[in-house]
């Protein structure tokens, strides 16, 4: 059997049977691409109830897939088992999303074909219609392709359920920084930018994006995305995006509290992202930062890019056959 050129990184936190279906779901969708060269998929589970070794080692798409089970438990969170994965990844092409969301057939397809377009990562819009009827948004639905890039960024900016990275680059870059409490997807885009690199972005929605399922989990994600955000600021001063003010985020909860169109979890992701920029790094730090500014979108490479403060983690893997999430 030839080595893929793609390999397919899932991290897993599965802990219910809710989610567990959901991962079946995924990899079905995976197992349905349009892409017709070889790819694998790599399950990182980070903490999963017993069984998930199994479930992937007797998935019925398991040889379609290449699928491999990868032990991704020294360290916590999402970005840890993605750098885990990489690490043990057959491919010299990353591909990431996570387990309790769907990709789209033309997916793989249409991230390679950017990375093959000049681009060393890149990042494709998603839609947050398909998987949530239940319990839609109705104040902050995830915007169309057209507009899923914030006004005024310099450099794209990355969502780690559906990236792609080539694996030179993501090993050179020392992986995701897994000291970011959320948005290392981001940061991890803007450090590659820093270092020369060139960072794409699909305008179409390829992945099927599943929101949180209540008020608790909703704000549990805002926290760690509005601290994650604070720390952007800091990290990279002059990025475009808004820096989050005291008493107009103390408006904006209270206008989140008495709100009554809200959907519960958007409801807690919104107060989370306010309290959680309150509670981060105060954004007057990124003026005395030693840190470069971003640069604009260019090409050229650098070498001896310095790595992420925590480096790509150790592996533990068995051949056979969701963690905190930083997406919209």
């Amino acid at each position: 059997m030839s080595l893929p050129v793609i390999s397919v990184i899932v991290p897993a936190r599965i802990t219910t049977a809710e989610g567990r279906a959901q991962l079946d779901e995924q990899l079905t969708a995976l197992a349905g691409q349009d892409h017709t060269e070889p790819f694998e998929v790599i399950i990182a589970d980070n903490g999963s109830r017993p069984g998930l070794e199994t479930f992937t080692g007797e998935h019925p798409c398991r040889e379609q897939l290449r699928m491999r089970y990868v032990a991704a438990t020294r360290g916590s969170g999402a970005s840890y088992a993605r750098n885990v994965g990489a690490e043990a990844a057959a491919g010299s092409v990353l591909l990431f999303c996570d387990h309790d969301d769907r990709v789209y057939p033309q997916w793989i397809r249409r991230l390679t074909e950017h990375l093959e377009s000049g681009y060393d990562l890149a990042s494709s819009a998603v839609e947050g219609d398909t998987l949530n009827t239940a319990d839609p948004r109705t104040v902050a639905p995830i915007a169309a392709p057209e507009h899923f890039q914030p006004a005024g960024v310099r450099v794209p900016i990355l969502v780690g359920c559906s990236m792609a990275c080539r694996k030179d680059v993501y090993l050179e870059l020392g992986g995701l920084d897994t000291g970011y409490p959320a948005n290392e997807d981001i940061e991890f885009g803007w450090r590659a930018a820093r270092h020369g690199y060139r960072v794409g972005f699909v305008q179409a929605a390829l992945v099927a994006y599943r929101y949180r399922p209540d008020f608790r989990s909703g704000y549990r994600q805002g926290i760690a995305r509005g601290r994650g955000l604070t720390r952007l600021h800091t990290d990279f001063p002059g990025n475009g995006l808004p820096v989050a003010r005291f008493f107009p985020q103390l408006r904006w909860i209270a206008q989140v509290l008495l709100a009554r169109n809200l959907a519960s979890e958007e409801r807690g992701l919104l107060l989370g992202l306010a309290i959680g920029q309150l509670r981060g790094p105060r954004p007057a730090r990124a003026a005395r930062a030693a840190v470069q500014p971003l640069p604009g979108i260019s090409g050229g490479r650098q070498a001896n890019v310095p790595p992420a403060r925590n480096r790509v983690g150790d592996i533990a893997t068995t051949t056979g056959s969701h963690p905190d999430r930083n997406a919209p």
